[in-house]
């Protein structure tokens, strides 16, 4: 398509409807998006205990790119690209290890763990080293969650550090030790993987376990004024016991210019944690004293979501790979003193999101299969896809 035609296609977008098929399978509009709604934002690519060492480093595949996470002898952590800046090749082969310096398999370029060239060999007299480093990207860090940007002009990102660490603080991610990672490659386009994970109307027929931990999921959202009776009533007793603990509220509407969410919620009564009967399956993290029986939750446009309860975190990191392929990695914490088979069971640790992910592979994979149908046309959203409604409004202000 050309820049008119999609200009055209987002004229003609009806409100309060799923997108036109070309937002999901024309590979134009997959480029814009990249380019527009993605690559601007600070994005998720790891959390601090996957480099704990000076040297340590893992490879982070944004939209194709492929980026070196290393921290260096300082302690500090650096988001590098992994090209060559001699004849382009890849620098770092290994998906993740410890090295104190990276050489280049090509020609044999040496750099620093921060990016600096170390060494070039046989190179010209006037040749100055310190012009020809690795690209580096800004890095952020909220609580040991490394966020990158690739753009030139990275919008800021200061509200959604001040509102994830107030709200993650006492979580003790900085204290974290990672018990598991997984991924899945989904077979759709990013736009669906995340209309999906941003509505709950899906919950009750398609998420049996998650509704059986999460009342919300019987309840299509955390309006009160759509609960149920009972589970409205738990839920005002919850929301003030966990004000009387000195825990911030719900946030609500946009900060800056990167939209972020953050929030607490409650999960069933008499469960005090997101397990498959409700009891801890993790010693407490960070400052916590009790298990709360609630969730905190951090949500950044465009690709992260976190969900932590007392004993344990999930950490969502979405990443397109193509038109219609995405990933979706999870990565579970603990705390740093939790000893595995003693104080925590991978498998209780991540029953819940672990199985979720997983019908919602199946569901999105579906959609796609039906959104490529020449005959699919767009559907209205109903009232219980709120945020779905607001995620879409986002992304045609991004690319239009």
């Amino acid at each position: 398509m050309t820049a008119g035609e999609i200009t055209e296609l987002i004229s003609r977008q009806c409100p309060g409807f799923s997108l036109q098929q070309r937002f999901y399978t024309d590979r134009e509009i997959y480029r814009r998006d990249v380019e527009r709604a993605i690559l601007p934002f600070w994005l998720f690519v790891g959390h601090a205990a996957r480099v704990p060492e000076p040297g340590d480093y893992f490879l982070a595949n944004i939209t194709g790119e492929s980026v070196i996470i290393t921290r260096d002898d300082q302690g500090a952590i650096h988001a590098l690209l992994n090209v060559c800046r001699h004849r382009g090749s890849r620098v770092c082969l290994s998906e993740e290890g410890r090295s104190r310096r990276f050489a280049c398999p090509y020609h044999a370029w040496v750099y620093a763990a921060d990016g600096s060239l170390l060494a070039a060999r046989k190179m010209p007299p006037d040749f100055d080293k310190s012009q020809y480093g690795l690209k580096q990207f800004p890095v952020e860090t909220i609580e040991g969650l490394i966020f990158v940007n690739l753009s030139e002009e990275p919008v800021p990102f200061d509200d959604v550090v001040q509102d994830g660490t107030k709200y993650l603080g006492p979580h003790g991610f900085t204290r974290a030790k990672i018990a598991h990672r997984q991924a899945w490659t989904v077979r759709a386009n990013w736009k669906l993987v995340m209309e999906n994970f941003r509505e709950c109307y899906h919950c009750a027929p398609s998420h049996p376990e998650y509704c059986s931990v999460m009342d919300h999921g019987l309840n299509d959202e955390m309006d009160r004024g759509d609960m149920e009776p009972a589970f409205a009533r738990y839920a005002d007793e919850w929301y003030r016991s966990d004000a009387a603990r000195g825990r911030p509220p719900v946030q609500e509407g946009r900060r800056g210019e990167h939209f972020h969410l953050c929030g607490r919620y409650p999960i069933r009564k008499g469960f005090v944690t997101q397990s498959r009967d409700g009891q801890p399956v993790a010693p407490l993290m960070g400052d916590l004293t009790e298990h709360d029986g609630g969730v905190t939750t951090l949500s950044v446009y465009p690709l992260h979501f976190t969900t932590a309860s007392s004993d344990y975190a999930t950490l969502f990191r979405f990443m397109p790979l193509d038109v219609q392929l995405t990933e979706v990695e999870l990565t579970w914490l603990v705390d740093e003193g939790a000893v595995e088979g003693r104080d925590y069971d991978v498998d209780r640790i991540t029953w819940l999101w672990r199985i979720t992910t997983e019908q919602d592979k199946q569901i999105v994979d579906d959609n796609q299969a039906g959104v490529n149908s020449r005959f699919y046309r767009p559907g209205p959203y109903s009232d219980f896809e709120p945020d779905v409604k607001r995620f879409i409004e986002w992304y045609l202000e991004r690319i239009g």
